[in-house]
């Protein structure tokens, strides 16, 4: 099946079609998903900062990230199905926005950082209290921080080139 029917099939779903003719469901579904970035981003920008020396340096690593993580969690239950529901009502004519495909791209490389960032670095036991950290753990919140930074623009600017 080529990629523009499915997305016009998607957007032809009876689940599309109710959130799109809603105003109040459509509404309701942009506020969950921007408190839901509010809450992914920010919690994310904390460690970041941390990684940077930036911000906490009296908090350890490995204690900060165990803080903020429930509520990282929280943000993505937030953000990914509110974004799903925004997306498939005009999943046929959105799908070729450059911004959207820019979001989506971002968000892989924002996502791959934090994989990486987990399984290489942030084990160190000895870098957990450090004020500030090696090159790595800076190299990797300032990454993030760009990548959720352009991720947010992206996003952002989706509804001003329809």
């Amino acid at each position: 099946m080529p990629v523009g029917i499915f997305f016009d099939e998607l957007a032809a779903l009876p689940v599309s079609q109710l959130i799109g003719e809603s105003l109040n469901l459509f509404t309701a579904l942009d506020v969950i998903h921007v408190v839901g970035v509010l809450l992914l981003a920010g919690s994310i920008a904390v460690v970041d900062l941390r990684l940077l020396g930036l911000a906490f340096p009296e908090v350890g690593l490995a204690t900060l990230q165990k803080q903020v993580l429930p509520i990282t969690i929280l943000g993505a239950v937030l953000v990914f199905p509110s974004g799903i529901g925004l997306f498939l009502p005009q999943a046929a004519r959105i799908w070729v926005n450059p911004l959207l495909q820019a979001k989506l791209l971002l968000l892989i490389l924002a996502a791959l950082n934090i994989g990486y960032w987990h399984y290489n670095f942030s084990r160190h036991a000895q870098w957990s209290n450090a004020p500030v950290l090696p090159w790595q753990a800076r190299f990797a919140g300032a990454s993030s921080l760009l990548l959720w930074t352009g991720t947010l623009i992206a996003g952002r600017l989706i509804a001003f080139y329809i």
